[in-house]
This record gives C-alpha cells, structure tokens and sequence, in this order.
C-alpha cells in the first residue's frame, strides 16, 4: 500500500472512532455546552484540578483511580523555577499554545498533527516546585494513550533538564 492510502485510512478510523464516541452526547442540547461552561469553572475554582471524567481520556496526578492516576511531575525545587523551566519545555514542543494562569497555573493546549484534535493540559505549580498535572481530551471517548504519552514525555523532558537519570524501557 502506498504512504497516502494507509494515512487515509488511519485518519478515516481515527475519525470514525471519534465520532462514535461523540454520538453518546448526541441530543445533549444544552446540555453539552453547560457541561462545557461548568468544566471550565471548576477550572478556576480554588481546587488545584478539574477531576477526570469517567472516560479514560484523562489523566490528573489528582486522580485516586489507577485507570487515571500519573504520578505528579519533577520541580525545580521553587515555584518560579519550576514555572520557568515548564515554559522552557513548551516551547520546545510542536502545536502547543499555553498561558500562564495566577502565580502558579499553566493552561496548555496541544492540537494533534493530523486530525487537530484538541487536548487541554493544566499544570499546578506549588511552592516546593512540585508539579501536579491533568491532561484530557476535549472530545471522544478514548484518546488511544495520548494523554499518558504527553505526561510521561513532559515528565522525560524535565527529568532531562533536572539532569535526571531517564528510566530504562527495556
């Protein structure tokens, strides 16, 4: 099979899995878009991170779930440090649109190359340079790893900056 015929027939089943899932919201309405309205203000409330719905398309160091669960990521051992090296990795990554949020918040979004899915990433810095993180997706049911990926790449690059040893993979 030629390069073409097989990225079509990825980005056609990636597409048609996507819309299975977005077919369980069908008929919402409203109710999608409070969902969506009420997402964003637990977001901005006082608690470090939005929970992760029951979908395993997210991921929260906050999670109790293993299904969910990642480990926080590695600080630089201050807040500002922290914050500052985060920023550093950003940008370095492709597709990636972030802001900072208050003293301690990162909001990133990180858009897929092929069928420019969304996913939102939140970053909670504390003041010991400790960094809790939430990464889901904005729609389907299943994001195929994605968002355990992103983490586990975004947890390699500090660790690589940190001068770190990297964990072994085979």
């Amino acid at each position: 099979m030629r390069i073409d015929t097989v990225n079509r027939l990825l980005a056609t089943l990636l597409l048609g899995i996507a819309l299975a899932a977005c077919q369980g919201n069908a008929g919402a309405g409203d109710d999608a878009s409070n969902e969506s309205s009420e997402r964003q203000n637990r977001m901005s409330d006082t608690r470090l991170l939005a929970p992760c719905p029951s979908a395993p398309n997210c991921v929260s160091s906050l999670a109790e779930d293993e299904r969910h669960r990642v480990a926080p990521l590695p600080g630089a051992g201050n807040r500002a440090d922290s914050l500052a090296m985060l920023e550093e990795v950003l940008d370095t990554l492709p597709r990636v649109a972030y802001e900072r949020i208050g003293p301690a918040r990162i909001q990133a979004r990180f858009t897929s190359r092929i069928l420019r899915f969304v996913d939102d990433v939140t970053l909670y810095v504390h003041d010991d340079g400790l960094i809790d993180v939430r990464s889901a997706s904005r729609i389907g049911y299943w994001d195929l790893g994605a968002n355990r990926r992103r983490v586990e790449d975004l947890r390699e690059r500090l660790n690589a900056r940190l001068g770190q040893p990297q964990p072994s993979h085979g």
